[in-house]
């Protein structure tokens, strides 16, 4: 596989973030498939990488391996946060939305060799609640199934604008907007999603802002999602996933094209 990318970084992921901010009310989401033509060698702005096929996980340990060197840690979203204990460690399982609007836990289908799930969290403070970060990492057997996830997951949004994430945790009102490669200012991922809405818990009340973000690269997906609090503001939000979500892409580029990670927010490890 040869497919020409511009690095990413999370100040773009950011600026991009505030533009859909601005306009999604009066868009219809994209199916997710990607769109716009992908730079060739040597053409285009900005720096690009060529990601290399014998570099792709075969297995699930292979696959394993590589999420563990580009999952976000605590550190990554910002000074304070600290990681929540796992929940959902099993590679061998990832989070489904049923019927019912219902995230729930399933074995991985064929086509996906694992996931990574991992917590973080802004513990309260005062006058402020804690800021919660779930990131994921997906790691599929080929791009298309990872294209396949992608435009499930805008359909999923569109099926259910209210989603119960936990026995006291939901989230209402999702706006999702899905962008190809060179749409709407996405010069740093293959395909790209963005949900925002309201968070809801029994602990913590709501409404509280909710953002929402996944990425692809090749046979890869990164997701992020932050959950606001009283006392948090949406700048706080965003930046916790944005920050993440930059960092894993940038994680990702560098693994798959052959690079040295190079990043201080991380203890990345060559594969």
């Amino acid at each position: 596989m040869e497919r020409r990318i511009r690095h990413g970084c999370g100040a773009l992921a950011l600026g991009l973030l505030l533009t859909v901010g601005c306009t999604a009310g009066g868009d219809e989401a994209d199916d997710g498939s990607g769109g716009g033509e992908v730079p060739e060698a040597g053409e285009g702005d900005g720096l690009g990488i060529v990601l290399d096929a014998d570099r792709l996980p075969v297995n699930r340990a292979q696959a394993v391996e590589l999420a563990e060197t580009i999952v976000a840690r605590p550190e990554t979203f910002g000074p304070g946060f600290v990681e929540v204990p796992d929940r959902d460690d099993d590679p061998g399982q990832w989070a489904v939305l049923d019927e019912n609007c219902v995230w729930v836990r399933e074995t991985v289908p064929d086509e996906v060799l694992a996931g990574l799930t991992g917590y973080a969290e802004l513990p309260a403070e005062e006058g402020a609640g804690p800021l919660g970060v779930t990131v994921v990492v997906t790691v599929h057997r080929d791009a298309r199934s990872a294209e396949w996830q992608m435009a499930g997951t805008v359909e999923d949004a569109l099926r259910c604008p209210d989603q119960q994430l936990r026995p006291d945790e939901w989230v209402s009102g999702l706006i999702s907007l899905g962008m190809g490669f060179g749409e709407i200012g996405n010069f740093f991922a293959e395909d790209f999603l963005t949900e925002t809405g309201s968070f809801h818990s029994g602990e913590a009340g709501g409404p509280h802002d909710f953002e929402w973000m996944r990425a692809r690269l090749g046979p890869l997906t990164v997701a992020v999602s932050a959950k606001g609090a009283e006392g948090r503001t949406r700048e706080e939000v965003t930046e916790a996933a944005t920050r993440a979500s930059g960092l894993m892409l940038s994680r990702a580029e560098t693994e798959l094209a052959g690079e040295p990670v190079g990043i201080d927010e991380g203890e990345g490890k060559k594969r």
